[in-house]
């Protein structure tokens, strides 16, 4: 719905479709989309409620435990582990905690889709690795 009303009305068809926020709006009693939408029944009109667009998939969707599972692989697993974990409670006081932890994550792991290499102790030699310095900026290695 293009408008910012919540609903859209088809005067052609006489139907009214709102949004799922603007309808859970009419649905509590005094207020103005409770008012709107019950005149818009009053005036024969049909109500639909939009159905929600479907999400599409993101390829670099990674869930925290996939991060962890893949960071428990590499040399000096704990010092990895334990960046994440901090990154994951900086996070928290964010609206939404997912996003950064994921930018800090593809940042700092570019490569980690592609198959590692493998030390002697079958750990992930991981030379790809950007470690990035927060005051300057710079890359470190």
């Amino acid at each position: 719905m293009a408008n910012n009303q919540g609903y859209k009305i088809d005067w052609v068809k006489r139907v009214v479709t709102m949004t799922k926020k603007f309808a859970d709006e009419a649905n509590e009693y005094g207020t103005p989309a409770y008012k709107i939408v019950n005149g818009f029944r009053k005036d024969g009109f049909q109500l639909a409620v939009k159905k929600a667009e479907k999400r599409k998939a993101c390829p670099t969707r990674l869930t925290f435990r996939q991060m962890e599972q893949y960071l428990s692989c590499l040399t000096n697993a704990d010092e990895h582990i334990a960046g994440l974990h901090a990154m994951m409670s900086v996070a928290k006081a964010q609206k939404n905690n997912y996003e950064p932890v994921r930018k800090w994550f593809l940042q700092n792991y570019p490569n980690f889709r592609e198959i590692p290499k493998l030390n002697s102790d079958l750990l992930i030699v991981a030379p790809h690795l950007r470690l990035v310095d927060e005051e300057n900026e710079t890359k470190v290695s």
